[in-house]
């Protein structure tokens, strides 16, 4: 398999697509993805109780240059904000973090 930092940027994101439903799927959620690529949120989870959660997923980036190795910020956006959306930072290794920013 090709390191997840030498495919290109949008299979890197594919990548961590599934790595993200992976993950939500083994906390016990079901997880409805976003068919077409296009709108604020990427996944969509709810679990047994009924709670609905709404994710955008993001490859963990860092820099190359300026501060080399710190990590790219990431920020919802307005209309991500409104939907009470969560970031899952999906890092090289596989490993994914839930935040809201």
């Amino acid at each position: 398999m090709v390191p997840h930092s030498k495919l290109p940027k949008i299979k890197k994101g594919m990548v961590a697509e599934q790595i993200a439903i992976q993950y939500l799927l083994e906390k016990g959620f079901f997880v409805f993805k976003n068919l077409y690529g296009v709108g604020p949120a990427d996944l969509i989870a709810i679990n047994e109780k009924g709670k609905v959660n709404i994710y955008d997923v993001k490859s963990e980036s860092y820099r190359k240059t300026w501060k080399p190795g710190t990590r790219i910020p990431r920020a919802l956006t307005l209309e991500q904000r409104k939907l009470k959306m969560q970031f899952i930072f999906v890092d090289k290794d596989g490993t994914c973090k839930v935040r809201q920013r």
